[in-house]
């Protein structure tokens, strides 16, 4: 039984070689490219820190603590409709 020409798996195991190659460039290039947005945004963030404190401008402004477990669908959608008839009528 023949078993193929030798160059044959000489050929193979270079294909897989230089597979193993290039995944390991485009590896190093999505990290390079992942660096570089990493520094680009951390760059960013400190400019925009700078302007808005020049400007006086607060970090953030706190959101107000409702609870919304009191509130029912049907009581939002009948002050709605309360406050607003048109709705109701199509015009």
């Amino acid at each position: 039984m023949q078993q193929g020409h030798p160059r044959h798996k000489q050929l193979s195991r270079a294909r897989h070689v230089m597979y193993l190659h290039n995944r390991h460039k485009a590896e190093g290039v999505l990290n390079a490219i992942k660096n570089l947005m990493t520094g680009i945004n951390k760059a960013i963030s400190v400019v925009s820190k700078r302007i808005s404190s020049s400007l006086g401008i607060d970090e953030q402004i706190s959101v107000p603590n409702v609870d919304y477990d009191k509130f029912e669908i049907k009581d939002i959608a009948t002050d709605m409709f309360r406050n607003n008839p048109g709705i109701v009528n199509g015009k």
